[in-house]
């Protein structure tokens, strides 16, 4: 089912949002901000105003990346105030400033990231297809996507690696009562059981998230997806109807501690009490997975605890052959290549029995760790290019090793290896 919405700014000065809601339109995006100064002269106005007309408000910043992207996130974040309910922030991206693409990504990756830490919500990107495909990239495909592309196609083009749209503002010559002249229109499409598709498959992997839900990532939207999606609805106060609608999906955008929904079972026995067992699931980890330095480390060290025939094992539950016991695979390409699909889960959930929950719990804590790491003044690339075996050299470099765990040391050999032959 379709649900309406729009988005205005500046160019619709006097919205009168009660006609805006009467007229069918059930959300909207407002812009709040622009680079490191501008706020919308309308923003605290229709802010204010889309709440006391019962319409689901969003606001979006305009992204401008040549500007300073702290004062971009201070911005933001001093003039919106998110408040249960609320859709996620959106960075809005159509404009270089003259930037690289990757320099682009990495300024934006700044924001979203800053802005989901103080706002506890995953933004989301907007963009228009020739623009996104234009930057080349596939770095933001696990952001909820909100695509500007004007067809009367039934669907937009999606670029950038991402699988589906949450958002799709497919006119910007609307016409809704409240509101003169043309408007942005949108919709969300809402889903139920029944349905099977990539949004189905973002929808379970939200609730395995939260805990609600162990069934199989699939995309198929049946009994259980409807059963753990009732469950998370009653945990917050929503209506318990088993359809992802939009208010449906802003909670489950919106971080919170882990819920454990155990099924129903017999009171049992009193037993005595088994040791400490780690709850974290590798297949939780492994979904979030984004390869950053930090979950890199992570892996490698988890794969130096492992024994080779236990690895060789794993690689032939996740590969789902018969082939000779292959203990290469690294976990940093499962990684990288791990869906949810139900056969990549089951392999996952073998290892994780193979391995003690110590060693679990140790590396979920690296997994975590988020230490800030300052710019270093020297890259090893340009120390390669300047050395020339002098003493000074030989014992810096024989510094630098004695504080490289040895799994780092041999991950850096391997891959210097397979450089060499290339």
């Amino acid at each position: 089912m379709s649900i309406r919405g729009i988005d205005v700014s500046d160019y619709q000065p006097n919205v009168n949002w009660q006609a805006v809601a009467r007229d069918g339109i059930t959300f909207s995006f407002v812009k709040s901000t622009e680079g490191a100064t501008l706020v919308a002269q309308t923003f605290a106005r229709n802010w204010a105003a889309m709440k006391a007309a019962g319409i689901q408000r969003g606001a979006y910043h305009f992204f401008r990346p040549a500007s300073s992207i702290q004062g971009q996130i201070d911005l933001f974040l001093k003039t919106v105030k998110l408040e249960p309910g609320d859709l996620p922030p959106v960075l809005d991206v159509e404009t270089t400033g003259g930037l690289s693409a990757d320099q682009l990504c990495d300024r934006a990756a700044i924001w979203l990231e800053a802005v989901e830490k103080a706002t506890l919500m995953r933004p989301i990107i907007y963009t228009y297809p020739g623009f996104w495909d234009n930057l080349g990239t596939k770095r933001f495909a696990d952001y909820p996507l909100w695509i500007a592309h004007y067809t009367s196609a039934e669907k937009p083009w999606v670029p950038g690696g991402w699988k589906t749209w949450t958002f799709w503002q497919y006119s910007d010559t609307g016409s809704v009562s409240g509101v003169s002249g043309n408007v942005d229109t949108n919709i969300y499409e809402s889903v139920r059981e029944g349905a099977q598709s990539y949004k189905v498959a973002d929808i379970q992997r939200e609730l395995r998230i939260k805990g609600f839900y162990q069934g199989a990532m699939d995309g198929k939207f049946g009994a259980t997806t409807t059963a753990a999606l009732i469950s998370f609805q009653k945990s917050q106060g929503l209506n318990a109807d088993g359809i992802a609608s939009l208010k449906t999906w802003a909670a489950l955008m919106r971080k919170s501690p882990k819920v454990v929904v155990p099924p129903p079972a017999p009171t049992p026995a009193p037993q005595p009490t088994p040791p400490p067992i780690s709850d974290v699931r590798l297949t939780q980890i492994f979904s979030s997975y984004q390869a950053k330095a930090s979950q890199d480390t992570a892996l490698i060290w988890l794969q130096s605890q492992v024994p080779p025939s236990v690895l060789g094992a794993f690689a032939q539950k996740w590969r789902a052959t018969a082939l000779p016991q292959d203990s290469n695979l690294r976990l940093i390409d499962v990684g990288k290549f791990y869906r949810g699909l139900a056969q990549q889960d089951q392999a996952l959930d073998w290892l994780q029995k193979q391995i003690s929950p110590a060693i679990i719990t140790e590396f979920a804590q690296k997994w975590r760790s988020q230490s800030i790491v300052t710019n270093s003044p020297i890259r090893l690339i340009d120390a390669c290019k300047f050395y020339r075996a002098a003493p000074q050299q030989n014992q810096a470099l024989d510094w630098l090793e004695g504080r490289i765990s040895p799994a780092i040391l041999s991950e850096f050999f391997r891959r210097w290896q397979n450089a060499t032959r290339l």
